[in-house]
């Protein structure tokens, strides 16, 4: 069906509106995308779009497959605070409110450290193999994050882990739900 929908959107002549809860659908059709939730439109646009910049966390928890990683931080001077007293400094953001919320795709979550990174330091509480992923469910200090891994992985569960957050790949919401700032855009095979 899949197939057969990209096809009949690809000649340009149909208008067709197709409703799903799947995000890897919509980003599959491509197009043009609405997100709604409990009956709200809470933003529309090119999909890929949408999904680069949500507009709110909202979005960014509707529009998200696997779940966008969402962590508590406030704002101390120039560095960001998570819950576990780790701290970060991003460049260029905006004079932001004390509270926030950051955001990180799963994808963007890896067992080894590039330069920039944040370390978290947390305990494995569930591995899935799905397809050629593997999805690692790490709880810390600073909140659970999900790591989506390429290949297939096999760990300890309750084993101690460390993970590292791509810096440059962080949202920032304000705790209120509004995106202040994006990354510019995620590289492929990131």
């Amino acid at each position: 069906l899949r197939e057969e929908l990209t096809a009949l959107f690809s000649t340009g002549q149909s208008t067709v509106v197709y409703a799903t809860t799947e995000p890897a659908e919509a980003l599959m059709l491509g197009g043009f995308t609405a997100v709604m939730d409990a009956g709200e439109l809470l933003q529309h646009g090119p999909t890929a779009e949408v999904f680069h910049r949500p507009a709110s966390l909202r979005v960014a928890r509707a529009f998200s497959d696997p779940p966008m990683n969402l962590l508590s931080a406030q704002r101390q001077g120039e560095a960001l605070v998570l819950r576990d007293g780790t701290a970060l400094t991003l460049g260029d953001l905006p004079e932001t409110p004390r509270e926030l919320v950051l955001g990180c795709r799963a994808h963007s979550v890896r067992l080894q450290a590039r330069p920039g990174d944040v370390a978290l330091s947390g305990r494995l509480e569930l591995a899935e193999i799905s397809g050629s992923d593997t999805f690692f469910h790490i709880h810390t200090g600073a909140g659970d994050v999900v790591a989506q891994l390429s290949g297939v992985h096999e760990a300890e569960l309750a084993a101690p882990i460390q993970v590292h957050l791509a810096a440059d790949q962080l949202y920032v919401f304000d705790a209120q739900g509004p995106l202040l700032s994006a990354p510019a855009r995620a590289p492929r095979g990131h």
